[in-house]
């Protein structure tokens, strides 16, 4: 075990030395040394390498969203709008303060929109999500 992290750690320091020593060596000389086929094909090839690195990546990427979505898809709750519009109008209905709450709040002293009560709604169905099940009937 010893010797294989001695070889190790002599291999390291080799890698650190050649390529200090690439880094300290003029470009005029890596190319006469080299020649531009060279560095083009070595161009290639690390465009190649990124590539299938990014393809990797976006793989692993599309596995993990998907594996998200197909958990995230057994927890969701149902959510009917038109059933939640009516709840919503009735309670609303029952507090006779809501429209000036609503109007002080966002609406600049005009009664709340179509649009403002679908957003509303949209709030309702996120937090029911959140808590994973319906308000009670």
């Amino acid at each position: 075990m010893s010797q294989d992290h001695d070889a190790r750690a002599k291999l390291a320091k080799l890698a650190d030395v050649l390529m200090q020593d690439i880094i300290t060596t003029p470009d005029a000389e890596i190319v006469a040394e080299v020649g531009k086929e060279g560095i083009e094909r070595a161009r290639a090839l690390f465009a190649k390498a990124k590539q299938e690195i990014l393809r990797q990546q976006l793989l692993k990427a599309k596995a993990e969203s998907n594996a998200w979505k197909s958990t995230r898809t057994k927890d969701l709750v149902s959510f009917d709008r038109t059933a939640a519009r009516v709840r919503f109008d009735k309670i609303r209905s029952g507090d006779t303060e809501f429209d000036r709450k609503m109007t002080i709040a966002a609406r600049s002293g005009e009664a709340p929109t179509d649009a403002d009560i679908d957003g509303v709604l949209d709030d309702w169905a996120d937090l029911q999500r959140l808590d994973g099940k319906d308000e009670p009937k």
